[in-house]
């Protein structure tokens, strides 16, 4: 341990061990035992798997160097720490080398989910939206203009080396001189500048520039544009046709257009995408295919795929992966393992060192520390855990830690500080191996602790898409997928429900069906069959109009059709002929037709319903029970926890389709009503010498500092987070979720 520093804690004794007590009482420094996104703030030990960190690291730099595209299988056990190492990957890649560039542009995505033959484009739309942070701020500030500005400046510098200032004209010469005759991508580099153009500071007040850089960025993301704001950014547009990239060839280029302009900045490109063994096998295989001719034509591109090892090596042997395919998506192979005896004290001592730093002054705590690195766990403690065995999964190694620490957050609620400061290390409490602190309420029961632990993913999950939005673009293909996965656990006559079929409807002699699912239900209690169509709509303009137009003309109909659409992000917007289409649907009635607009929260929870599902799948959902008993849950056990807790008929999108019953009465309450600027400066004053926290400790410490709130602590903590989330859009602070909760730090 290093010395203690100084901390800005005044003299009153008091206050620093309160600050100690709540600190251990209310926050786990071992509860996150895997990460879900990358983040700047993880705690890491660089020496664990450092030859694999290394070997990517040079196979990114190799890419960029030799200017070719090299693909990496990232293969080990559930829990052995490839999303860790991808995390630390991402901190490497982010670190700046030279004012405001990056040593890397790097994309992690996973969860990709749209039907094979769109598995490309959606690629695509993510990398994009992710590059363009979501568009959750101003355009000029986001990594893809940074890409296209430092091939302007290389552009210049090209023609003129000493140059330090230049118009927009003088760039656009330069940059069209540079690319204008790019073989098959002129008019991708002529839609970044286009973007850049329209997308710079100095037309942020022009609502006509605005529209146009939401335009050139929806074709770059591969969707389709209205031919009047096309033919305005410069590409060919006949008559009022829509226009798009058109196939997967066109999809290609904008990716191999992004990894030049970071191979101008010195930048190797490197696309990570995590989990893909939860794919299903036809989506899989198309994207392998996609990556595979991805990388023959690119000129700075690292690709990684990251999954289970067996189960991607039986996905090779089955030739859902074809073996050329394999051979060049996984040229490079990295494998993780299990990590040492000496490793597993390293790694407990990273996350105790953090969690301690602002107490190390305390005498009490210094002593013990200086004495044994691992208090309060103890050195006795985990040589008893390590007793059998050489070789350890990180996560089972957190998940002892995690709980050796409630134990010790009951003793210390049992004797108090100071009795449990002084008598440390201290014997089996009354609680060890029981009941815990707080646990009173725990499940007893598998069924009831699967519930728990599906509940509390399902929250991380939304969690992190709300976080990071950019991470779920607006897709109608990509949430006609989510809703039809999610149907199909739902069939079958002994479920309770009305649903008896889902299909995916498919183009007819070429033609675009009129809708994206074709449910059937029998309805109770004359046993009536009636069928819905179901089109979900992300699309503006004239595609969005034709496609109204086929839902309205569709012979013969079904008896419903449901329009869906994300009304907060990708809101219905036609002309006036598309305008009158949608009054004659309404004119139907609404027992026959039906607008249901999303928002952002219910698209996410789809995604979190059959995230969680995938999880399991792969082996990567695991539940504690009974205590000390680590096994994994199934996808069967999930989905029966999802009938268990009624949660596909309490999805308003997905309840029409499950049953006549009308939604539950009860309107969600309110939050509750807090003074945001206080709760913003409490928490900054708390970040100012701590270096994270839950959102469980700051409703505590806000709860404490004000007294005469009469507020249930739940509804305050719901409220704080919400809070804390937009603190982390406006970068202030970073958001982690854990589980139910959020783990906040002050950003550096």
């Amino acid at each position: 341990m290093p010395s203690p520093q100084v901390r800005p804690w005044g003299s009153d004794a008091t206050a620093r061990l309160d600050a100690l007590y709540d600190a251990i009482r209310d926050s786990n420094p071992f509860a996150a035992n895997r990460v879900n996104e990358p983040s700047p703030y993880d705690v890491d030990v660089p020496t664990i798997h450092a030859n694999s960190f290394d070997r990517l690291v040079a196979l990114a730099d190799q890419a960029r160097r030799q200017r070719r595209g090299i693909g990496v299988a990232l293969l080990g056990g559930a829990g052995v720490g490839k999303s860790h190492l991808l995390s630390r990957l991402y901190r490497w890649a982010n670190a700046e080398v030279d004012q405001g560039r990056k040593r890397a542009c790097y994309v992690y995505l996973h969860n990709l989910l749209a039907d094979p033959d769109r598995l490309p484009r959606y690629l695509l739309k993510c990398v994009v939206h992710l590059l363009a942070e979501g568009g959750r701020g101003p355009l000029h500030e986001t990594e893809l203009i940074r890409l296209i500005d430092g091939a302007i400046w290389h552009a210049l510098k090209s023609k003129n080396p000493g140059v330090r200032s230049a118009s927009l004209k003088e760039g656009e010469a330069a940059y069209q001189a540079l690319f204008g005759r790019s073989p098959g991508a002129r008019e991708v580099y002529g839609l970044l500048f286009q973007l850049f153009r329209h997308a710079h500071p100095r037309k942020a007040a022009d609502p006509r520039a605005r529209s146009l850089a939401r335009a050139a960025l929806a074709w770059l993301a591969g969707e389709e544009i209205e031919a009047e704001s096309a033919r305005a950014l410069g590409l060919p547009a006949d008559g009022r046709e829509s226009v798009l990239l058109r196939d997967d060839h066109e999809v290609e280029q904008v990716l191999l257009a992004l990894a030049q302009l970071a191979r101008l900045r010195d930048q190797p490109f490197i696309i990570c995408i995590d989990q893909v063994d939860n794919l299903d096998p036809d989506k899989l295989q198309a994207l392998t295919r996609f990556l595979h001719a991805l990388l023959d034509h690119a000129a700075n591109l690292l690709v990684i795929i990251s999954g289970v090892k067996q189960t991607l090596l039986n996905f090779k042997e089955n030739q859902i992966i074809a073996e050329a395919v394999w051979d060049r998506v996984a040229e490079y192979r990295v494998e993780l393992l299990r990590i040492r005896r000496e490793e597993v004290r390293q790694i407990l001592e990273a996350r105790l060192e953090r969690f301690f730093e602002p107490f190390e002054e305390l005498e009490p705590v210094h002593q013990h520390l200086q004495r044994d690195t691992l208090f309060p766990l103890g050195r006795a403690w985990l040589a008893g855990r390590l007793v059998e065995g050489q070789e350890f999964r990180a996560r089972d190694i957190l998940i002892w830690a995690r709980d050796a620490w409630e134990d010790e957050q009951a003793k210390l609620a049992e004797l108090g500080l100071e009795s449990w400061l002084g008598g440390w290390p201290i014997g089996q409490s009354a609680h060890e191996n029981g009941p815990r602190e707080g646990d009173r309420n725990l499940p007893i029961t598998l069924e009831a602790a699967i519930d728990a632990l599906v509940e509390r993913k399902l929250e991380e999950h939304i969690a992190q898409r709300r976080l990071h939005p950019g991470s779920l673009p607006p897709d109608a293909g990509n949430l006609a997928g989510l809703v039809q996965a999610l149907l199909e656990q739902c069939r079958g006559a002994d479920r309770p429900y009305t649903l008896r079929d889902v299909r995916r409807m498919e183009k007819r002699n070429g033609r675009l069906p009129p809708y994206d699912l074709l449910v059937r239900e029998r309805r109770e209690p004359d046993g009536q069959e009636i069928t819905s169509g179901v089109l979900f709509l992300s699309n503006t303009g004239r595609s969005a109009s034709e496609a109204l137009k086929r839902l309205l003309n569709d012979e013969p109909p079904p008896d419903h059709r449901l329009l869906v659409t994300d009304e907060e992000r990708r809101p219905l917007q036609v002309g006036s002929t598309g305008q009158e289409y949608y009054r004659d649907l309404g004119r139907l009635g609404p027992h026959r037709f039906e607008h249901l607009k999303i928002g952002f929260e219910q698209y996410a929870a789809l995604d979190a319903l059959e995230g969680v599902v995938r999880l399991a799948r792969v082996g990567d959902l695991e539940v504690e029970h009974p205590r000390g008993t680590i096994r994994q849950v199934t996808e069967a056990e999930v989905i029966a926890s999802h009938h268990r807790q009624d949660r596909y008929r309490r999805h308003p999108l997905l309840r029409p389709l499950l049953t006549e019953e009308p939604p539950p009465g009860e309107p969600e309450p309110p939050p509750v009503a807090l003074d945001e600027a206080d709760v913003r400066q409490h928490t900054m004053a708390q970040l100012a010498w701590r270096l994270g926290m839950t959102a469980h400790e700051v409703t505590n410490g806000y709860l404490k500092a004000h007294p005469t709130l009469a507020l249930p602590f739940e509804a305050v903590r719901a409220r704080i987070k919400a809070i804390a989330a937009r603190m982390h859009a406006e970068g202030l602070i970073y958001a982690t979720p854990t589980d139910d909760d959020l783990f906040l730090q002050r950003r550096a």
